[in-house]
């Protein structure tokens, strides 16, 4: 994947990783993490996860996986067993909209959201499309149960990260090169209407959404330089940031304070790309790192 043009490579490590799924427990920090093994007619020699979303029901929980296979991305469906740690899979959703998926947001047991960062998956014709702010992105709405799908948000500049409201109703979406979140309203034709663009100014990963507060939280790449070269040697730190977004009312357009909750300059981890907030806890997470888990003590 070398980028011969611009001196740009992407580190040759990168082709030999082979995807997991890990389970992180807040009441018990100090345990290790725990791999869940995946039961069931599933390749994982051709695993590669990058988005998740979990969808729960009283009797079942379902998790949602993007995966960048070899020949194409698709979106793995398990139901989660927490007293066997382990996920069983249940079924592959692939689709010709599904040109270059960053992440997934699970809105039913079948039905999501799902960004495409961009158009190209070549490197240097990715590395292009993002030097020269082409808006090639896009959101797609998919049902599994009929196969059906829409582009809902189309010619947006690298869509990111993608969650949803705890009562569903209002659907966000991150941008890195925008630094900016914008908050969306469902439709009663899965369609999404734009309500508010929260500036950032940083370069904001994933979203991840207080279930109790609304809260946002983001892992966020504050050097985009940095970002770049460690992308090009994993060796070379890349300073990382979370952002939290303290919702002040109940419905979008929302009043809101924004506060810087951490911030590295690469060396305890690089690459922050998102974070989970839990009962005075913050588990950091990065595209090619490890994790950091932190108590909030005063915040």
């Amino acid at each position: 994947m070398n980028v011969a043009a611009l001196g740009f490579t992407m580190d040759p490590s990168a082709l030999t990783w082979r995807g997991h799924i890990y389970l992180f427990d807040f009441n018990q920090p100090n345990a290790n993490v725990t791999e869940l093994s995946i039961l069931g007619s599933f390749d994982q020699t051709d695993f590669r996860p990058h988005g998740i979303s979990v969808w729960e029901e009283r009797t079942q929980t379902t998790v949602f996986v993007v995966n960048h296979k070899h020949q194409h991305d698709s979106i793995e469906v398990f139901s989660f067993n927490e007293k066997m740690k382990s996920l069983h899979y249940l079924r592959t959703f692939t689709d010709s909209r599904m040109t270059s998926v960053n992440d997934v947001v699970a809105v039913g047991t079948n039905t999501f959201y799902f960004t495409n960062d961009g158009y190209n998956k070549q490197f240097f014709k990715r590395f292009l499309e993002r030097f020269l702010k082409f808006p090639w992105g896009n959101v797609v709405y998919y049902d599994g149960n009929t196969g059906w799908g829409q582009v809902v948000i189309p010619r947006s500049l690298e869509p990111n990260g993608i969650n949803q409201s705890p009562d569903g109703r209002f659907i966000y979406v991150s941008s890195p090169v925008v630094g900016a979140l914008t908050v969306y309203e469902r439709q009663p034709d899965y369609s999404l209407k734009p309500i508010q663009v929260i500036d950032l100014y940083t370069s904001p990963d994933n979203v991840y959404v207080d279930s109790s507060s609304g809260d946002l939280w983001f892992g966020c790449h504050l050097i985009s330089y940095q970002t770049m070269l460690h992308f090009q040697d994993f060796r070379q730190p890349s300073a990382s940031q979370v952002l939290h977004i303290q919702l002040k009312s109940k419905t979008a357009p929302y009043s809101y304070d924004i506060r810087e909750a951490y911030v590295d300059d690469g060396k305890q981890i690089s690459g922050s790309s998102v974070a989970a907030y839990y009962n005075n806890q913050l588990l950091i997470g990065s595209v090619t790192h490890k994790l950091v888990h932190c108590q909030v003590l005063a915040f």
